[in-house]
């Protein structure tokens, strides 16, 4: 979910706060007795903010907050996340799901430690569509760090070493996203996976991911422009590994993390 980084005007403190507070309040704890001192040092773990100065991590650090919740937990409901902070995953992982208004799919991914989420979010405008279609949840006991977007701009500004680093942050997973496309284009079955990635509905009634109706072999091979042979065989791979299973006439997907980084 890369985009340009673009800077926004820095909202005022007291609409920060108010847009904030509410939702905050309802869907998580902040870690109690955490040792703040602990922050600067998760960060230079990690790649945005690698090899800067520790006076540089003190003051990002000082934007931050440790957050916890429950497994299964709402961390943002939908439509809930505005770009104002990203996060950092101490332990569990965070569950980002994004739905597909046009097909109805959703693409799953999982976050987990010692890794960020949303940085490159903050810097995409305020009317991304992706934020109306984003939800995220706890997988496991999740434990992480909140960083406040608009704190975190104000300290680039003042520190070029940090803004430095978040612009070869955005353009290398540019490159890696631009990379996985043409990967994409000499592998077939990831064309294959990515076609049946449309057909997937939630079932709300059985709480599962599934295909109602699976395709035709001969249909998919049409639609992801690779032979029939292969088709079949993707679609075989799946069931074998346990990322599906049969529910005739369509298909139940057992892990939709797993199925959206074949397609990806």
């Amino acid at each position: 979910m890369s985009a340009t980084p673009i800077i926004l005007p820095a909202p005022t403190d007291t609409e920060a706060s108010s847009a904030t507070a509410e939702p905050q309040t309802a869907s998580y704890e902040a870690i109690e007795n955490s040792d703040d001192s602990e922050i600067p040092s998760i960060l230079s773990q990690i790649a945005p903010f690698k090899g800067l100065s520790d006076a540089v991590l003190d003051a990002i650090a000082e934007t931050a907050e440790y957050r916890r919740y429950d497994d299964g937990q709402t961390v943002l409901s939908l439509g809930q996340y505005d770009g104002g902070e990203f996060f950092v995953v101490t332990s569990g992982a965070m569950r980002a799901s994004i739905m597909q208004p046009e097909s109805g799919s959703i693409v799953v991914e999982d976050i987990e430690p010692i890794a960020v989420f949303g940085l490159d979010l903050t810097y995409a405008g305020e009317d991304n569509p992706v934020f109306q279609n984003l939800a995220v949840t706890a997988e496991g006991d999740l434990a992480l760090i909140a960083i406040d977007a608009e704190k975190l701009r104000a300290v680039a500004a003042q520190r070029p070493s940090l803004m430095r680093n978040l612009a070869q942050y955005f353009a290398e997973e540019l490159s890696a996203r631009r990379f996985h496309t043409v990967a994409a284009e000499a592998a077939p079955e990831q064309r294959v996976y990515a076609e049946l990635l449309s057909f997937v509905e939630r079932d709300g009634v059985q709480g599962v991911w599934r295909i109602a109706r699976m395709p035709k072999h001969r249909e998919i091979a049409d639609r992801a422009g690779v032979e029939e042979a292969v088709a079949a065989g993707a679609v075989a791979s799946l069931i074998q590994e346990g990322v599906a299973q049969r529910d005739y006439p369509g298909l139940i997907i057992n892990d939709m993390s797993r199925l959206n980084k074949l397609a990806s």
